[in-house]
Order: C-alpha cells, then structure tokens, then sequence
C-alpha cells in the first residue's frame, strides 16, 4: 500500500487515475482514506464488518459499491465461503477493499495497469472500476466451468456405478451452487444501477461497458440455477440406482432361495421314506430309487432355471 502522504500527494496532483488496492484492510488504514478522500464514516464501517448485502450509494464525490464473491478455503479446497469487496469510485480514483485473502484474483488487472493498457489508462476511473468489476464477475464463470466439469464427472459415475461416496461428493457440490447463488443474486441490482442509472462518474459510453458486466452476472446466475437443478436430478438418479441395485439383489436372492431350497426339499422327504438308504448306506448307488431320486432333482433344478430364466428374473 502507498504511504499516506503518497497518496495525498497523488490524489492532490491529479496526474491520472489513482488506484488503490487493499487485502485485509486494518482500521489504520482505513482512518488514513478517510482522512485523504473524507469518505463517510458510515462506508468505512461497512468496509470493517463483514457480510454487507451488495449494494451501491452514491455520494456528492463518489461511488461506493460492496460486491460479494467467494473463495475456496485454505483448508478444504472443495468447500467455498463467501466474502465481500468494497470499491470506492471517485473521479479520479478506484479504491478497492478486499476482505480476505485467497479470492477472485485481480492480478490480470494489476497487469495491464502496469503494461499502461490505454483502455485503462488515459481514461475516466470508471473505465478502470469496469475492469475490476468484470474481472471480479468473470471469476464466477471461471468457477462454474469448474462445477460443470464435475457435475459431468458424477453423473457419468452415478449412472453406472453409483456409490455412496458420490452422493457425500454431491451435497457438497450443491452446498457450493448455492452459497455462489446467494451471492450473485443481490449484485444483479448493483450492476444494472451501475448501467442505468445517472450520475456523473459514468460516462454513457462507460455505462456500455457496465452493461456488458451485467449480461455476465444474469449468465452466470442462469447457470447457477441450471447446475442446482442438475444436482438435484443426480440425487434422483442415485436414490433410483440405488432402489434398483437392491431390487436386483433381492431379485437374486429370491432365484438362489427357489434353487437351493426346492431341491433340499426333495432330498429332506428322500431322505426319510426311502428305506434303502437307510438299511444299507453301501447299496445306495447301485438301487434303482436312488438314482430316480437324483435324476428327480436334476430335472426340477433345470425346470427351475428356465422357469426363472423365461420370467427374466
């Protein structure tokens, strides 16, 4: 961060459009803007505590706008978590506060700044805080071609070896979609106040371009809401594969009970009325009886299995 008499310096001379980009802002250097730009105090609070709702007021000097974004955390990489931007857009100026580390990254941004892209430099700060906010929303797109390549992943293992696994894979998944819904949601408004609405930090040839930022988010929205319903469905899918998985085992059980216990049937009523076993196990396999009894089980084993294979059981 520039030093405090940098920035007056700066902000005083008016040589070009100043920005300032803050990660994890301390309330020293909070104080510091406030004292330079006089910002309200009220804007800096909302900088100090974190989950504001999106929104944009607009103050006698300038803009001040909180997005909400979100980030994988630290620990778990398949979890998200959500977080809040503030920008402060002025004449001459674009301030922006990050509340956390680890978010949408601006450093394209940075890049073409330094590289002094002349779509950037040389113009009205709104055309800078365009780039910021387009960047900031486009790392949503990012995001959700990310969950759309795993969505594609699941369904393909759900349909034909759905394990419970996926199903945990799952909740996770649709616990991300909506945590990216809520926040996208509320900056739809944000964003067409920043294309529509009057005032002088924006150029109607800047609002073109705000424009464009907001057909992303309505995309990026729309895509949410698909790939919920898209998890929703693998759910579905799965509670189905699963129903139908057991009613197969069952089916098998079912064939191998009718198999084994018909013809331990026949050998248990053998077994007790033919008296030649009894008498003499040592002639069981030269009498007549025994081998009808044998032949009696054969036949209505294979009876049983065309019987059951006819029935598609």
């Amino acid at each position: 961060m520039l030093h405090e008499l940098d920035m007056e310096k700066a902000f005083q001379e008016n040589l070009g459009v100043l920005w300032i980009d803050i990660v994890e802002p301390s309330v020293d250097e909070l104080n510091t803007l406030l004292k330079i730009f006089e910002f309200h105090s009220l804007t800096i609070e909302d900088c100090l505590e974190a989950n504001q709702r999106p929104k944009m007021e607009e103050y006698p000097n300038y803009l001040f706008i909180i997005l909400a974004g979100v980030r994988k955390l630290p620990e778990e990489e398949n979890e998200l978590d959500q977080y809040q931007t503030a920008i402060y857009l002025g004449k001459n100026f674009v301030i922006t506060i990050r509340e956390r580390r680890g978010g949408m990254s601006l450093k394209s941004v940075h890049n073409k700044v330094l590289l002094k892209n002349t779509r950037i430099i040389g113009r009205q700060a709104a055309f800078l805080a365009y780039v910021i906010i387009d960047t900031f929303i486009d790392g949503y797109l990012d995001l959700l071609e990310e969950i759309e390549d795993l969505i594609e992943d699941i369904e393909e293992i759900v349909v034909h070896k759905p394990e419970t696994e996926v199903l945990d894979t799952t909740f996770d998944l649709r616990t991300n979609i909506l945590i990216i819904l809520k926040a996208i949601r509320p900056q739809r408004v944000v964003l067409r106040e920043l294309a529509v609405d009057d005032t002088p930090l924006i150029s109607e040839t800047a609002k073109t371009y705000f424009a464009d930022v907001y057909d992303h988010i309505l995309e990026a929205n729309d895509l949410s809401s698909s790939y919920r319903d898209r998890v929703s469905s693998i759910v579905e899918i799965y509670l189905s594969s699963a129903s139908n998985r057991m009613n197969d085992t069952m089916r098998l059980i079912a064939v191998l009970t009718a198999v084994i216990s018909i013809p331990n049937l026949i050998a248990s009523i053998g077994g007790v009325n033919f008296k030649e076993f009894a008498q003499d196990p040592g002639l069981i396999f030269t009498t007549a009886p025994f081998w009808i009894f044998m032949a009696t089980i054969v036949v209505v084993t294979i009876a049983i299995a065309i019987i059951i294979r006819k029935m598609k059981l």
